[in-house]
């Protein structure tokens, strides 16, 4: 896998892909230890449907199938000799968002590219700013020439139409994922602030306090019709039934001021808070999925 694949760079500006050009032996050890490193993630793991909601654990896998991957990097696979090659410029800062190696192999008349991504962090860039010691004879040196650093590691491999990565947070750092998980808009958040089930004392402070975490709960919580399907007496109950107090006034929910306690009421709605069946404790998960 990525014998003889070139690596290429995706640029946060304009999306767009330069080549990495690079000696012989640097592009057959790069290629060699993203292929080593994109096993875990093709085989041995159980694969779990992405939803937003599951952090995998070290046998698993998220998966996004039917993933559309932008023709910029196809074509980049293509044809890489035609794409412009990425250089150092120091009048212009360097704004790489991840590094890829990637083949294109065809079945039946059709396309199917495979295709290891990178992340690229800040700490990558070999800056002249900073003191790069190399050690030779006996003695550290110098190194005066900006470069970028690569690591043995990968955060999510595209294979067919599918997308396989351990982490959401890093996956989305190359990838717009926002797509495959429901967030609430600013119109859904408002809406939310006006039902008549909940009270809230200062919805444009409420609105203002809508992070992406809150966002995905009230998406989540919409979806579920949770809001729509219990009163306020039947969902003070059953928060009380876990450890979590709620107060009610005029058969409404009073959703708390305090951000915390904000986060604890959306994540008990969630199905995110519970009774532990043996200590009797109440616990917060930030993670679930339902049990096949």
């Amino acid at each position: 896998m990525f014998d003889n694949s070139s690596i290429m760079v995706l640029l946060n500006a304009g999306n767009e892909i330069q080549l990495l050009e690079v000696d012989k032996p640097t592009q057959m050890a790069i290629c060699s230890s993203f292929a080593e490193a994109a096993v875990p993630l093709l085989s041995g793991k159980q694969i779990i449907t992405f939803n937003g909601s599951y952090k995998p654990n070290e046998d698993e896998v998220l998966s996004i199938c039917n993933f559309h991957l932008p023709e910029i990097i196809t074509d980049a696979i293509r044809n890489p000799l035609g794409l412009q090659t990425f250089s150092y410029d120091k009048n212009a800062e360097a704004d790489i968002r991840a590094v890829f190696v990637g083949e294109r192999t065809e079945t039946d008349n059709t396309e199917i590219f495979t295709v290891a991504f990178q992340r690229f962090r800040k700490e990558q860039y070999l800056s002249t700013k900073k003191f790069n010691l190399f050690f030779e004879k006996n003695t550290f040196k110098r190194e005066t020439r900006w470069g970028i650093g690569i690591t043995d590691t990968i955060d999510c491999v595209f294979v067919q139409n599918e997308l396989r990565f351990s982490s959401y947070y890093y996956a989305r750092q190359i990838f717009d994922l926002s797509e495959h998980y429901r967030s609430a808009t600013d119109a859904e958040v408002q809406s939310f602030s006006e039902l008549e089930l909940l009270s809230i004392a200062d919805k444009e402070q409420f609105q203002s306090m809508a992070d992406t975490w809150i966002r995905r709960k009230i998406a989540v919580i919409n979806d579920s019709s949770v809001l729509k399907n219990n009163n306020a007496s039947k969902i003070k109950k059953l928060a009380k039934n876990c450890g979590l107090e709620i107060a009610i006034e005029n058969e409404k929910i009073v959703i708390p001021i305090d951000k915390k306690k904000l986060k604890d009421f959306l994540g008990f709605l969630d199905e995110e808070v519970y009774k532990g069946v043996f200590t009797k404790d109440t616990y917060i998960t930030n993670s679930k999925r339902k049990m096949q």
